[in-house]
C-alpha cells in the first residue's frame, strides 16, 4: 500500500514538472517573439526615418554660384541668395507686350533658356504676353505666388493711348497685386524695344526710367545696346512693324541675360 502512495505522489510531481516545465518554455517563446517584433519595428521606423530624409533631401535644390547674382540690383541679389540659402525655387515671371514673342525665338525664350542654364532647377520661369495697353495688365494672373515679375510695361503701346501717369498706375497696381500673394515679390522694369525715330515715345521711355528710380524698382537699361533711335542701322534690329526680329531678340535678350547672370 505504502508503494502505491509513493508512486502516486512521485507520478504527480512528474507531472507538475511537466507542467512547469511547458510553461516556462511557452513564456520564454512569447518573450523571444516579443523582441523579434520589437527589433523588426525600431528596423521599419528607423527604414522609414532614412526614406524621408532621403526625399527631403531630393526636393532641396542644388545650391548654385552666387557670383552669377553680382550684376543684379542689391534688392535682386538679396532674393536670389535667400532663395539659394533656403534650397528653394526662385519663380519668375516674364511679362509684357507680345514683342517679347516677336523673333526666332523671342527675347523672353531666350532669356528663359540662358536663365535655366545658368541657374538649373533653382529657378522656374513662366512667360506671358499682354495684348494692348498697361491697362491690360490688371489681366495678368499672378496667383502662382512669384518671387520676381520682369515686366516690360507696354510703354510703346500706351503711345498715344494712355498718359505717363496712367502707366504708372498701372504698374503700381501690377505690384500691389503680385505682393498680395507673395509680400517679399519684386518688380524689375524694363522698356519696350526702341524704335526709329521715336519722338514723344522717347521722352515716354526716360519718364519710365525715372519712375522707376523715384519709387525703387530695379531698372534693366537695354537701350544703350541697340543702334541710337536716329540711326538707320536701328531698322536692321526691326521688323517692318517695328517690333523685334530675331537680331533685335537677340540684342535684348542679351542684356537681360547680362543683368540676371553675371559672367
Amino acid at each position: 500500500m505504502n508503494l502505491y502512495k509513493l508512486g502516486g505522489a512521485l507520478a504527480a510531481l512528474i507531472c507538475i514538472g511537466i507542467l512547469v516545465f511547458s510553461y516556462l518554455s511557452w513564456q520564454d517563446k512569447l518573450q523571444n517573439a516579443s523582441g523579434t517584433n520589437a527589433e523588426a519595428s525600431t528596423n521599419k521606423s528607423a527604414t522609414k526615418n532614412v526614406t524621408e530624409n532621403e526625399q527631403a533631401e531630393d526636393k532641396s535644390v542644388e545650391n548654385v554660384n552666387e557670383e552669377l547674382f553680382s550684376n543684379m540690383d542689391e534688392s535682386v541679389q538679396e532674393l536670389f541668395k535667400q532663395k539659394n540659402s533656403d534650397g528653394e525655387t526662385l519663380q519668375l515671371l516674364i511679362t509684357g507686350s507680345e514683342a517679347l514673342e516677336s523673333g526666332e525665338p523671342g527675347y523672353a525664350e531666350r532669356l528663359k533658356t540662358s536663365l535655366e542654364e545658368a541657374y538649373g532647377d533653382s529657378i522656374e520661369v513662366s512667360i506671358e504676353a499682354v495684348t494692348g495697353t498697361s491697362d491690360a495688365l490688371q489681366y495678368v494672373d499672378l496667383t502662382a505666388g512669384y518671387d520676381l515679375a520682369l515686366l516690360e510695361p507696354l510703354t510703346l503701346m500706351n503711345n498715344d493711348r494712355l498718359s505717363i501717369e496712367e502707366e504708372r498706375e498701372d504698374v503700381r497696381e501690377f505690384t500691389e497685386r503680385l505682393e498680395q500673394d507673395n509680400p517679399e515679390a519684386l518688380v524689375v522694369l524694363h522698356a519696350p524695344q526702341p524704335i526709329f525715330g521715336a519722338g514723344y515715345y522717347r521722352a515716354q521711355v526716360q519718364a519710365l526710367e525715372e519712375f522707376a528710380n523715384l519709387y525703387g524698382y530695379p531698372y534693366i537699361e537695354h537701350w544703350d545696346a541697340w543702334p541710337d533711335t536716329d540711326d538707320i542701322t536701328l531698322k536692321e534690329h526691326l521688323t517692318t512693324d517695328a517690333v523685334p526680329n530675331s537680331k533685335g531678340a537677340e540684342t535684348w535678350a542679351t542684356e537681360l541675360s547680362n543683368y540676371f547672370i553675371a559672367n
